[in-house]
Protein backbone atom coordinates (compact mmCIF):
# COMPACT_ATOMS: atom_id res chain seq x y z
CA UNK A 1 0.00 0.00 0.00
CA UNK A 2 2.61 2.46 0.95
CA UNK A 3 4.45 1.38 -2.26
CA UNK A 4 1.51 1.96 -4.12
CA UNK A 5 1.44 5.54 -2.99
CA UNK A 6 4.54 6.54 -3.41
CA UNK A 7 4.77 5.24 -6.86
CA UNK A 8 1.44 7.09 -7.71
CA UNK A 9 3.50 10.19 -5.69
CA UNK A 10 6.02 10.25 -8.12
CA UNK A 11 4.12 9.32 -11.60
CA UNK A 12 1.87 12.63 -10.49
CA UNK A 13 5.32 15.05 -10.07
CA UNK A 14 6.71 13.89 -12.65
CA UNK A 15 3.16 15.09 -14.79
CA UNK A 16 4.02 18.30 -13.01
CA UNK A 17 7.35 19.20 -14.18
CA UNK A 18 6.39 18.13 -17.32
CA UNK A 19 3.76 20.51 -17.45
CA UNK A 20 6.22 23.41 -16.49
CA UNK A 21 8.24 22.57 -19.60
CA UNK A 22 9.39 25.62 -20.91
CA UNK A 23 8.93 28.14 -18.19
CA UNK A 24 12.10 28.86 -17.31
CA UNK A 25 12.90 30.47 -20.31
CA UNK A 26 9.82 32.86 -20.60
CA UNK A 27 10.58 33.86 -16.65
CA UNK A 28 14.09 34.63 -17.44
CA UNK A 29 13.13 37.14 -19.88
CA UNK A 30 10.75 38.68 -18.03
CA UNK A 31 12.83 39.03 -15.11
CA UNK A 32 15.40 40.36 -17.27
CA UNK A 33 13.52 43.09 -18.79
CA UNK A 34 12.35 43.84 -15.32
CA UNK A 35 15.85 44.07 -13.77
CA UNK A 36 17.46 45.47 -17.16
CA UNK A 37 15.13 48.41 -17.91
CA UNK A 38 15.59 50.12 -14.25
CA UNK A 39 19.39 49.64 -14.16
CA UNK A 40 19.69 51.21 -17.85
CA UNK A 41 18.01 54.62 -16.80
CA UNK A 42 20.00 54.37 -13.27
CA UNK A 43 23.35 54.50 -15.75
CA UNK A 44 21.41 56.92 -17.97
CA UNK A 45 20.51 59.48 -15.34
CA UNK A 46 24.01 59.06 -13.41
CA UNK A 47 25.92 59.95 -16.51
CA UNK A 48 23.90 62.75 -16.90
CA UNK A 49 24.90 63.79 -12.89
CA UNK A 50 28.35 62.95 -13.87
CA UNK A 51 28.67 65.08 -16.81
CA UNK A 52 26.92 68.14 -15.08
CA UNK A 53 29.89 67.62 -12.29
CA UNK A 54 32.33 67.84 -14.74
CA UNK A 55 31.08 70.81 -16.83
CA UNK A 56 30.44 72.90 -13.42
CA UNK A 57 33.85 72.34 -12.25
CA UNK A 58 35.72 72.80 -15.52
CA UNK A 59 33.58 76.03 -15.84
CA UNK A 60 33.88 77.10 -12.09
CA UNK A 61 37.71 76.80 -12.24
CA UNK A 62 38.26 78.39 -15.92
CA UNK A 63 36.03 81.32 -15.63
CA UNK A 64 37.49 82.59 -12.31
CA UNK A 65 40.82 82.43 -14.03
CA UNK A 66 39.78 84.43 -17.27
CA UNK A 67 38.43 87.12 -14.99
CA UNK A 68 41.90 86.97 -12.49
CA UNK A 69 44.03 87.25 -15.59
CA UNK A 70 42.22 89.64 -17.86
CA UNK A 71 42.36 92.91 -16.93
CA UNK A 72 39.52 94.23 -19.53
CA UNK A 73 36.07 93.68 -17.53
CA UNK A 74 34.03 93.55 -20.79
CA UNK A 75 36.23 91.20 -22.65
CA UNK A 76 36.89 88.58 -19.36
CA UNK A 77 32.73 88.91 -19.27
CA UNK A 78 32.56 87.86 -23.19
CA UNK A 79 35.30 85.16 -23.08
CA UNK A 80 33.99 83.33 -19.78
CA UNK A 81 30.68 83.43 -21.57
CA UNK A 82 31.53 81.79 -24.98
CA UNK A 83 33.68 79.43 -23.12
CA UNK A 84 30.72 78.23 -20.57
CA UNK A 85 28.62 77.80 -23.79
CA UNK A 86 31.12 75.41 -25.51
CA UNK A 87 31.93 73.38 -22.27
CA UNK A 88 27.90 73.12 -21.47
CA UNK A 89 27.77 71.80 -25.44
CA UNK A 90 30.33 69.70 -25.00
CA UNK A 91 28.64 68.14 -22.52
CA UNK A 92 25.57 67.64 -23.82
CA UNK A 93 23.56 70.80 -20.97
CA UNK A 94 21.30 72.92 -22.21
CA UNK A 95 22.66 76.74 -22.38
CA UNK A 96 21.92 79.20 -19.86
CA UNK A 97 23.03 81.71 -16.81
CA UNK A 98 25.00 79.38 -14.83
CA UNK A 99 27.61 81.42 -13.82
CA UNK A 100 27.68 83.96 -10.29
CA UNK A 101 30.59 85.76 -10.55
CA UNK A 102 32.12 87.76 -6.93
CA UNK A 103 34.72 89.37 -6.89
CA UNK A 104 36.45 91.12 -3.77
CA UNK A 105 37.84 94.45 -5.64
CA UNK A 106 36.48 95.96 -8.00
CA UNK A 107 37.60 95.51 -10.89
CA UNK A 108 38.01 91.71 -10.83
CA UNK A 109 41.22 91.81 -11.99
CA UNK A 110 42.67 94.21 -9.65
CA UNK A 111 46.23 93.10 -7.85
CA UNK A 112 45.81 91.40 -4.35
CA UNK A 113 41.94 90.77 -5.24
CA UNK A 114 40.08 87.45 -4.92
CA UNK A 115 37.90 86.21 -7.96
CA UNK A 116 35.35 83.10 -6.96
CA UNK A 117 33.24 81.63 -9.63
CA UNK A 118 29.95 79.85 -8.20
CA UNK A 119 28.21 77.83 -11.01
CA UNK A 120 24.82 75.68 -10.54
CA UNK A 121 23.55 73.72 -13.25
CA UNK A 122 20.18 72.17 -12.85
CA UNK A 123 19.96 68.34 -15.10
CA UNK A 124 17.65 67.06 -17.26
CA UNK A 125 16.41 63.70 -16.08
CA UNK A 126 16.19 61.56 -19.51
CA UNK A 127 13.04 60.62 -20.25
CA UNK A 128 10.94 62.76 -17.52
CA UNK A 129 11.25 66.03 -19.13
CA UNK A 130 7.86 66.13 -20.03
CA UNK A 131 6.84 65.49 -16.27
CA UNK A 132 9.59 67.48 -14.69
CA UNK A 133 10.19 70.43 -17.27
CA UNK A 134 12.90 71.58 -18.67
CA UNK A 135 15.07 71.03 -15.39
CA UNK A 136 15.49 68.30 -13.14
CA UNK A 137 15.19 67.28 -10.13
CA UNK A 138 19.36 67.75 -9.74
CA UNK A 139 20.90 70.67 -9.44
CA UNK A 140 24.41 70.27 -9.36
CA UNK A 141 27.12 73.35 -8.07
CA UNK A 142 30.70 74.03 -7.99
CA UNK A 143 32.66 77.29 -6.58
CA UNK A 144 36.35 78.04 -7.75
CA UNK A 145 37.89 80.90 -5.98
CA UNK A 146 41.29 82.31 -7.39
CA UNK A 147 43.79 85.17 -5.90
CA UNK A 148 44.92 87.62 -8.36
CA UNK A 149 48.58 88.28 -8.38
CA UNK A 150 49.57 91.26 -6.07
CA UNK A 151 52.59 91.74 -7.79
CA UNK A 152 50.73 92.33 -11.74
CA UNK A 153 50.15 95.85 -12.92
CA UNK A 154 46.88 97.52 -11.61
CA UNK A 155 44.22 97.21 -14.72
Amino acid sequence: MIMRRLRSGRALMGTKLAAEDGNALVEFVVLSAALLIPSLYLVLTLGSVQAAVFAADSIARDVARIHATEPDGSTAVERSALHTEMILEDHGLPAGDVVTLHCSHDPCATPGGTVTAEVRIPVPVPGLGPVLGETGPVTVASSHAVQVDQYRSAP
